[in-house]
């Protein structure tokens, strides 16, 4: 039986106490697509073990998802995919207010829960690419399954882990209700075979 392993990336560096205005979290945001990873934070061995092991790795097209890939396993094949990758932040904030930058992320995060999202896709148009996602890691995960055991391991977020999460549990999938939002941290995804493949 094939398994949907969820993991987030590892900790990018990031200035996270230089306090910015609010009218300069876009550019935080830029800094944040294109950081290196920390070199000093790294993947646990069970997380090393699950990715090695695999046939492929599905990855998001960000930065710190691919970088985070190649680490754990850099010899595997990278299987890129745009529905992974993380729902972006609204940053249209004209304050000059000073403050940490994850303080105006939470802010903006909480807005966008809320329904505002200038410029970025919308929490319910998030929601439908977690069910594309959730659709097509089922789909790889049956192709394995008919080309012998294999785990499906995704690099990706802590957000969109979570929406892809919740799809997976309603496509009958059994994990835990949020993967690890910790860095390299991660949930396992299982279900039971159907009853007729098991009756042959």
């Amino acid at each position: 039986m094939s398994r949907i392993i969820l993991a987030r990336h590892g900790r990018p560096v990031l200035d996270l106490r230089t306090r910015i205005p609010g009218h300069g979290l876009a550019g935080w945001l830029d800094i944040e697509r294109e950081a290196p990873l920390d070199a000093t934070s790294r993947p646990g061995v069970d997380l090393e073990r699950l990715a090695r092991s695999a046939r492929h790795l599905i990855v998001s097209p960000l930065r710190r998802s691919r970088d985070s890939a190649l680490l754990l396993a850099p010899a595997s094949a990278l299987v890129i995919q745009d529905p992974i990758r993380e729902a972006a932040l609204p940053s249209a904030f004209r304050s000059s207010w000073r403050l940490p930058p994850m303080l105006w992320a939470g802010v903006a995060r909480a807005g966008w829960f809320c329904g505002w999202s200038p410029g970025v896709e919308s929490f319910g148009h998030a929601r439908d690419r977690a069910q594309r996602a959730a659709r097509m890691l089922q789909a790889r995960a049956e192709q394995e399954e008919g080309e012998g055991e294999g785990d499906v391991i995704v690099i990706g977020h802590g957000l969109m882990n979570a929406l892809i999460a919740a799809q997976l549990r309603a496509l009958g999938w059994h994990g835990p209700p949020f993967p690890s939002r910790s860095h390299w941290g991660f949930g396992t995804y299982s279900r039971a075979r159907q009853l007729t493949q098991l009756a042959e």
